[in-house]
């Protein structure tokens, strides 16, 4: 009969079972407890229980850290771990992957949360991260789908390549002012995410970070942003932007996509030198553009399936850009705009 519930004590860099069975403190360990308590272990190693198709429970009040993969892979019975203010740092793949761990809180001591450290931890719900984070890493929290933050710490400055992707119960309203970096897939399919401005620092909207943010309602993007990304803003409904800022080079495939019902007309400014593919397509509510520059490149098809698209105002002449009416086929166009009304 297996042993069921194990205490382990450190002291000598071994651990000691109940029946006399020694194993060194870092070795990987082979599992077959379901219950298991270290009351003196200040650190968690890498890849510790790794795997472990066994483990519902562990406490570790004395920990400070949690290694790499400690517990990737530990599921489906892996449930719940007891730990204090004491840690401070959560290593990559630390729980990737544990589908059936239930958190509601992390300790408010954390200070570092690695690379996909909860990719995959279906049943955390959080409503909030510790405030002591300045990063959330690439894949930090990649398809929590039970994750429901109100907010984030005020201290973030990045935010790191699918961090948050599919994350269907993220309802935040706001990021935190100083953040600078929001990396591509940030926000993708976070379908509730209601955010109504962005950071005035940001200077980029990378590929696909806001795709799929159905209650997304921005009305203005930052002032510095240069660039945005292919499907940056696809389905995002109820968009609401009239203006692409000055400064602004290049917008990517798909970018505005299907933002339906929010986008109703747009201003290009002179800084922009290439629209391409379908980068307005199907935005049904959109009736009017503005453009004031001339761009270098308009894919053929930039427009298509937005129908309610009736004016385009430009201020070249007649067939200096390729592709016109750019797949606006219900549109009149004003060659040589000035900006004052005829």
């Amino acid at each position: 009969m297996g042993v069921n519930f194990f205490v382990i004590g450190y002291q000598t860099g071994k651990a000691s079972a109940g029946g006399g069975d020694e194993f060194p403190a870092d070795r990987y360990f082979e599992g077959g407890y379901t219950d298991i308590v270290l009351p003196n272990a200040t650190s968690i190693k890498q890849y510790a229980f790794y795997g472990d198709k066994t483990l519902e429970k562990i406490s570790i009040p004395k920990a400070t850290s949690i290694g790499d993969y400690a517990f990737s892979d530990c599921y489906p019975k892996f449930k719940t771990i007891e730990w204090t203010d004491k840690v401070t740092s959560i290593g990559k793949y630390a729980f990737d992957d544990c589908s059936y761990l239930s958190l509601t809180e992390l300790p408010s001591g954390i200070t570092s949360i690695g690379q996909s450290a909860f990719n995959a931890c279906r049943q955390i719900a959080l409503t909030k991260l510790p405030s002591g984070l300045t990063i959330i890493e690439d894949n930090a929290f990649f398809g929590c789908s039970n994750l429901a933050l109100e907010e984030l710490p005020s201290g973030i400055t990045s935010i790191g390549n699918h961090a948050f992707i599919d994350c269907p119960k993220l309802k935040l309203t706001k990021l935190p002012s100083g953040l600078t970096t929001l990396k591509s897939y940030a926000f993708s399919k976070c379908s509730n995410l209601a955010l109504t401005e962005l950071p005035s620092g940001l200077t980029k909207i990378e590929a696909y970070t806001f795709n799929n943010c159905y209650q997304l309602a921005l009305t203005e993007l930052p002032s510095g942003i240069t660039s945005i990304g292919a499907y940056a803003f696809n389905n995002c409904y109820k968009l609401a932007i009239s203006k692409i800022p000055e400064g602004v080079k290049d917008i990517g495939n798909y970018a505005f996509c299907q933002c339906t019902t929010g986008l109703k007309s747009i201003e290009i400014p002179s800084s922009v030198t290439k629209i391409n593919a379908q980068a307005f397509a199907n935005c049904g509510s959109l009736a009017s553009v503005v453009f004031k520059g001339t761009p270098t490149t308009i894919a053929n098809n930039v427009f298509t399936g937005s129908t309610a698209l009736t004016s385009i105002k430009v201020p070249w002449a007649e067939g200096a850009v390729a592709n016109a009416p750019w797949g606006a086929t219900n549109a009149v166009i004003t060659y040589n705009y000035t900006g004052e009304e005829e």
